[in-house]
């Protein structure tokens, strides 16, 4: 990859030297103090360069400058990413827009996101440092893909889409199947058509390599089943979730039964079978490690805040996540409080990444005759909170 410059290097330096950090999951007081640094500069930059994000700063009478330690983190404003859903908000020159995408929600407004060479390509640097990380870099290897998303057409920009293309470059492609076929009014997902088509990976004996919604994962299983297959996929197959599981909340199994579906019927060893949490209005890769903890890299934190109060919450708290980081130049989503509630727990995994990880609790969000806050309660009851 050629090197990455922001907007402006000259004020932007120490954003631009915590996004090559190439060890994902170090932790020293040298990278916090990095971390705080570039913080202090995208913040002056979205300040000066967004009227919104000035605005903002204003009315809650906030400065830059205040940020001294990781510990003032939680002092930022933060902007709910059902924001970007409703507005359409940018800190560079329209004309240095190269990427336009929007989220997957099954329904309602889709956020609209922006991203200038260097966020967009920022972002996909972080995922290569987590794949190098992982040993699943190889570029070389042939590979199958099946892509559990939508088949791409003119015009279309979901953001999951964009991210499982850019995904099978870190194996040499021989075929690459969508699962979600494009049709004139949408997409619809072809299960026999991927039952088919992973026997013939099977046949052809390349590692293949899986992206996308667990839920079509699911489904494809159980079209298995039903039909009494079960296949060994070479030993170094790869599968990466994403996207969550949408529209079929519905039909949800626990992840740890999912995974062992997939290492009955398709023999991919646990240990390559990971989930991962992204989204659109936060493009920071979250990735299980191989036990299959969502740990929070270098370039960014996460505060967990209270379903109530919005007060910050310590280890072990449920509560709504909100997602800080200074890489982001095209957008001043610095600081995102997201509908989805989780815990985070301190370091000290047995993978040795030496960064705290979070585990999902699921979205908060609105549902027939339920209110945000009374769907909020009832996931914080359901894990005894």
């Amino acid at each position: 990859m050629s090197p990455l410059h922001p907007p402006d290097r000259q004020r932007l330096a120490s954003v631009q030297q915590l996004c090559a950090y190439d060890v994902p999951y170090a932790s020293t007081p040298e990278l916090d103090q990095l971390f705080v640094k570039a913080f202090q500069e995208i913040l002056a930059w979205h300040a000066e360069h967004n009227r919104f994000y000035h605005t903002l700063l204003e009315r809650e009478g906030f400065a830059p400058e205040t940020i001294q330690a990781i510990d003032d983190l939680h002092r930022l404003p933060f902007i709910h990413a059902n924001f970007f859903k409703l507005h359409e908000t940018v800190s560079v020159d329209r004309a240095a827009i190269t990427e336009h995408l929007t989220s997957s929600g099954t329904s309602g407004q889709k956020s609209q996101m922006f991203f200038d060479k260097w966020s967009i390509l920022s972002g996909r640097r972080m995922v290569k440092f987590i794949y190098d990380h992982n040993g699943f870099n190889t570029p070389d290897q042939e590979a199958n893909f099946l892509l559990l998303a939508y088949e791409p057409r003119q015009g279309f920009k979901v953001g999951t889409t964009n991210t499982n293309i850019f995904l099978t470059s870190f194996a040499r492609p021989v075929e690459i199947f969508f699962a979600l076929r494009a049709t004139g009014g949408g997409h619809e997902f072809d299960r026999f058509g991927t039952v088919e088509r992973l026997e013939r990976f099977a046949d052809q004996g390349l590692p293949v390599r899986i992206h996308g919604f667990p839920s079509f994962m699911y489904f494809t299983l159980r079209q298995m089943e039903e039909m009494g297959i079960s296949l060994r996929l070479h030993p170094e197959s790869l599968v990466m979730f994403g996207g969550g599981w949408k529209g079929y909340g519905d039909q949800q199994v626990p992840r740890e039964q999912l995974y062992d579906l997939i290492h009955e019927r398709l023999g991919i060893p646990l240990a390559r079978i990971r989930d991962a949490y992204g989204s659109v209005e936060h493009s920071i890769p979250y990735i299980e490690c191989s036990h299959h903890r969502l740990h929070v890299p270098v370039w960014s934190r996460l505060f967990i805040r209270d379903v109530r109060t919005l007060a910050v919450l310590d280890y072990g708290g449920a509560g709504f996540m909100n997602f800080v980081t200074p890489y982001i130049t095209s957008v001043p989503a610095v600081s995102v409080m997201m509908g989805d509630m989780g815990v985070l727990h301190p370091p000290g995994c047995p993978c040795g990444a030496r960064t705290p990880w979070f585990e999902m609790l699921g979205r908060a969000g609105l549902s027939q005759n339920k209110s945000c806050a009374v769907s909020a309660s009832e996931l914080l009851k359901k894990r005894g909170a």
